[in-house]
C-alpha cells in the first residue's frame, strides 16, 4: 500500500477499483468482517472508505454491517448516459467561455496524441479516453456542473470499463474524439456541443448492450 497515503484512502481506491472492474460484481455484499479480514485493519478506515463508495453511489453502506454494491437495470443505464450527456455537453459550452481557449486546445490535443499512440489493450487508453471528457469540466468554471458529473461517472465507470475494451467501439470512441475536436478548435462551438451529445448517445447503446448480455 502507498505509505504516502491513509488507510481509507488506500481501501477506498482498491475498492472502487474493484466494483469499476466488475472483480467485485455489482450486487455483491461485503461485511465489515469480510472487508477487515482482507485489509487487516480495524473498522474505522474501512467505514471511512465506504463512506466515500457511498458518496459516489457507488455502493450502499449500512453503518456496522457493510455495504451492497450497486446494481444497474436498464433503466438507471439510460439515466445515467442520458445525464452524463447533458452535463458533458453543458461542460463543452461552458469551456467554450472561456477567454484564453489556447489551454484548452493545448491539453485536448495532447491527450488525442497520447490515445492514438497508446495501444487499445493498454489501461492508458480508457484513462485517456475519460481525460478527454474531464478537460472540459477542469476549464467550465462552475463548481456545481463538476460535482454533479463526478457523482455521475462513478456509475457509468462500470460499463464503461467493459465496452470500452472492444476494439470496433474503441475505434468509433477515438474517431467521435477527434471529431468533437476538430469542431471545437474551428470555433464551432455548437456543433462540438451537439456531437459530444451524440458521442454519448453512442456510450449509451455500448452500456445497455453491457448490460442486457449481464447475467440474471
Amino acid at each position: 500500500m502507498d505509505l504516502k497515503k491513509t488507510l481509507s484512502e488506500q481501501i477506498y481506491e482498491i475498492l472502487r477499483n474493484d466494483i469499476v472492474t466488475q472483480a467485485i460484481p455489482c450486487g455483491s455484499k461485503l461485511t465489515l468482517k469480510i472487508l477487515q479480514e482482507r485489509f487487516h485493519v480495524s473498522s474505522t478506515p474501512i467505514r471511512e472508505a465506504l463512506t466515500r463508495l457511498a458518496e459516489e453511489q457507488l455502493a450502499s453502506y449500512y453503518s456496522n454491517i457493510g455495504v451492497s454494491v450497486v446494481s444497474l437495470d436498464e433503466t438507471d443505464v439510460r439515466e445515467i448516459y442520458q445525464f452524463m450527456g447533458d452535463l458533458d455537453s453543458l461542460a463543452v459550452n461552458y469551456a467554450s467561455l472561456c477567454p484564453d481557449q489556447k489551454p484548452i486546445l493545448r491539453e485536448l490535443a495532447g491527450n488525442l496524441a497520447g490515445m492514438d499512440a497508446c495501444a487499445l489493450s493498454s489501461p492508458d487508453w480508457q484513462d485517456y479516453s475519460d481525460r478527454f471528457h474531464l478537460i472540459f469540466y477542469d476549464y467550465c468554471q462552475n463548481s456545481r456542473l463538476v460535482h454533479s458529473a463526478e457523482r455521475m461517472r462513478s456509475q457509468m465507470s462500470i460499463l464503461a470499463y467493459q465496452y470500452e475494451k472492444q476494439a470496433p467501439k474503441q475505434d468509433l470512441i477515438s474517431k467521435e474524439h477527434h471529431m468533437i475536436f476538430a469542431l471545437y478548435e474551428a470555433g464551432q462551438y455548437g456543433k462540438a456541443v451537439a456531437m459530444m451529445k451524440e458521442h454519448l448517445g453512442h456510450s449509451l447503446e455500448f452500456a445497455m448492450e453491457i448490460c442486457r448480455n449481464q447475467p440474471d
